[in-house]
């Protein structure tokens, strides 16, 4: 019954932001380029907590280009990951790091996590391409130009992270039926593979 109320309080709260939004600074301003990637996502983090938004199971698989990490290290994931585990961004998904007891439960719940996280962060980053190509076609390119890049930067990325995050895991911890892997590997996943 509490989380109905978050959720619908976030619901009419973020709904009246956007409008404000939207009347004070107008479609095409930065701010409402922001607000309009932002209370999404922030709706939907609420709203998983009682229902989590749930992709296929072959969108979740690693390919093979993935599962050395490097193609996201080369876009610069490790910077969002270092940012995203610091200060206020932190406390957005305090479930998402590695578990004191690596037991193949813990860690398979761990995954199913990052799961999640990835489905809400991939689902938004799609939905709101819809409105950067709306932008577009009304000939607003700074608002498009600006709202893509805060799709990315909240979205896309988190969503990459994600996917890294789990090639690490199964890269430390080659299954999570079995979770055997030496104290080396384990430290080395703590320091480079929390969420």
């Amino acid at each position: 019954m509490r989380r109905g109320a978050a959720i619908a309080a976030v619901t009419v709260g973020g709904t009246a932001l956007l409008v404000w939004g939207w009347q004070v600074f107008g479609p095409r301003s930065a701010v409402f380029a922001f607000l309009v990637v932002w209370v999404p996502m922030t709706w939907l983090g609420t709203a998983s907590r009682l229902a989590q938004p749930r992709l296929p199971t072959s969108y979740h698989q690693l390919r093979g280009f993935e599962r050395d990490g490097r193609v996201y290290e080369r876009v610069g994931v490790r910077a969002a990951k270092r940012l995203l585990r610091r200060g206020p961004f932190a406390r957005f998904n305090p479930h998402l790091h590695l578990p004191t007891e690596r037991t193949p439960e813990r860690l398979a719940r761990l995954e199913q996590r990052m799961e999640a996280a990835e489905a809400s962060h991939a689902i938004l980053f799609v939905a709101t391409l819809g409105i950067v190509a709306n932008a577009a076609a009304r000939g607003w390119w700074t608002a498009a130009a600006l709202t893509l890049v805060f799709d990315v930067v909240m979205n896309g990325y988190p969503a990459m992270l994600q996917r890294y995050n789990r090639a690490l895991l199964h890269r430390r911890y080659p299954t999570t039926s079995t979770g055997a892997t030496g104290r080396a590997d384990s430290d080395t996943l703590t320091r480079r593979g929390r969420a």
